[in-house]
């Protein structure tokens, strides 16, 4: 299983369906993750955050799921392109990005968007454990701007995102950090729990705002995030990786 998917990533190809038998549980799911990120050739910068779908709660005893996000990944700005598979599964997701620093209070939050892409056009269809063992489901993120001041940001703040000059999603979020904050503190528990050790400085993207919204290779986004401004991204055709890791 991690060696196809791997090996579709590299190559930038689509699947046709999720290759080999899923695994029974989380815990299962989260040792093949583990094992592909140590033969991807790339470094992981930080972590994305992911609901699980209400239905799959209970079963499988979490809330949330976590995937690496790789360096190279990782782009700046107000606005780029970023890459995802052509034929396969593509959506975007405004999002808060957190930066860990020393201790709590020195996080840094930023506005941002998670690319969500997979080699495998229906990876949700499958279910959580499919969404862990492919990198949870993550191919990148676009990191806004800073929110200097966080901590006395005690406003509400609405989120809305265009895809092709549509109004896709919109939401007020009353209490900006709580489910950031949420998101933040199980990505730490899991990493605890995984023997991982988060440095100052890993990014986690903490979770969708207004949904996922898939799109395909070619849609343009712009993102608002009201007075914190705005970011705009392009979705680009991913190309096959270099092998060598940074």
């Amino acid at each position: 299983m991690s060696a196809h998917l791997l090996n579709a990533r590299r190559e930038a190809k689509a699947l046709s369906e999720f290759p080999g038998t899923l695994p029974a549980d989380l815990v299962s799911a989260y040792e093949i993750q583990s094992y592909s990120i140590e033969r991807w050739p790339d470094k992981v910068a930080g972590w994305k955050v992911g609901g699980i779908p209400p239905q799959w709660r209970e079963r499988l005893g979490a809330d949330w799921l976590v995937g690496p996000i790789f360096s190279r990944s990782v782009k700046t700005g107000e606005s780029a392109s970023m890459p995802v598979f052509e034929n396969g599964f593509a959506a975007i997701e405004p999002e808060l990005i957190i930066q860990l620093g020393a201790s709590r209070a020195q996080d840094r939050i930023f506005t941002g968007a998670e690319i969500a892409s997979s080699p495998v056009p229906a990876i949700n269809d499958y279910g959580p454990i499919a969404v862990v063992c492919d990198f949870g489901n993550n191919n990148g993120v676009l990191i806004g701007q800073e929110i200097v001041g966080w901590s006395d940001f005690d406003r509400p703040l609405e989120v809305s995102i265009w895809i092709d000059g549509a109004l896709i999603g919109r939401k007020v979020l009353e209490d900006v950090f709580a489910a950031a904050f949420t998101a933040r503190d199980f990505c730490i528990e899991n990493a605890k729990q995984r023997g991982i050790e988060l440095q100052p400085g890993t990014l986690i993207s903490s979770g969708a705002i207004t949904g996922v919204h898939e799109a395909k290779v070619g849609a343009h986004s712009i993102i608002s995030f009201g007075p914190l401004g705005k970011i705009e991204l392009d979705l680009g055709c991913a190309a096959p990786l270099d092998q060598t890791k940074e």
